[in-house]
């Protein structure tokens, strides 16, 4: 896909980052005021959210604990998408308007569906066949410009692919979408380097016929969420 689509627009505004202090939550400052913002990605982060880092929030006007949720890290021209929450809105929004080809025919059926005590974010159907998808994001950048998960270890993230395989063992139909947020990705890579059994897993996956997708999309300074890949390229070495 060439041609970059509009998924939506927001009112976001423009913080430096003090410091992380916690998984979740960042210290943060505008204008001279100095708040606490949500952060819904656990990941590291390190190369994006960081002291003196610039970041794009969404504000809370009944916010209690935080004043606003984090939502990307300003790289100077665009930024990449962090928040977890928007990029499954925005995904759900993509697959709404048919902008995903090899999911053409399905919708949202279910979301966060239990499997084996496991929570997976959706159950697509397209009338006659169901999939559970899981969707990753893949915000950290390596310096071949592959978009990457996970950039730490996520005892999480195994165990929803190991249930997958375990699911397409039985006969379930199973995805694995990787969502590409940073706006210089070229395409998708897993970061094997952080966790061996990563390779183990989704060599697995791949035998078993598990198809795994990436999608491209990202953040311009006014606001918009851009689509820009419905078929990022994945390269993963087994």
């Amino acid at each position: 896909m060439t041609e970059r689509i509009i998924l939506a627009k927001l009112e976001l505004f423009h913080a430096k980052i003090v410091k992380r202090d916690s998984r979740v939550t960042v210290i943060a400052t505008d204008g001279g005021k100095t708040f606490r913002l949500h952060l819904t990605n656990t990941g590291r982060l390190n190369d994006l959210v960081y002291p003196g880092s610039e970041i794009l929030y969404i504000s809370l006007l009944n916010g209690r604990r935080v004043s606003g949720r984090v939502v990307g890290a300003w790289l100077g021209d665009s930024a990449a998408i962090i928040d977890t929450i928007l990029q499954a809105r925005m995904f759900e929004k993509a697959l709404e308007l048919k902008l995903i080809p090899w999911l053409q025919g399905y919708k949202v059926e279910k979301r966060e569906i239990i499997k084996y005590g496991s929570r997976f974010d959706y159950l697509l159907s397209n009338g006659l066949d169901e999939v559970i998808l899981e969707l990753k994001s893949a915000v950290y950048l390596s310096h071949d410009g592959a978009a990457m998960y996970p950039d730490t270890i996520s005892e999480r993230g195994i165990k929803h692919f190991e249930i997958l395989n375990k699911l397409k063992l039985i006969g379930k139909n199973t995805l694995i979408v990787f969502i590409a947020t940073h706006p210089y990705a070229r395409y998708f890579r897993p970061n094997f380097d952080i966790d061996p059994r990563l390779r183990t897993t989704l060599c697995k996956s791949l035998k078993l016929g598990i198809l795994i997708k990436s999608i491209k999309m990202h953040l311009e300074g006014d606001g918009s969420v851009i689509f820009d890949n419905a078929d990022l390229p994945v390269m993963i070495k087994c």
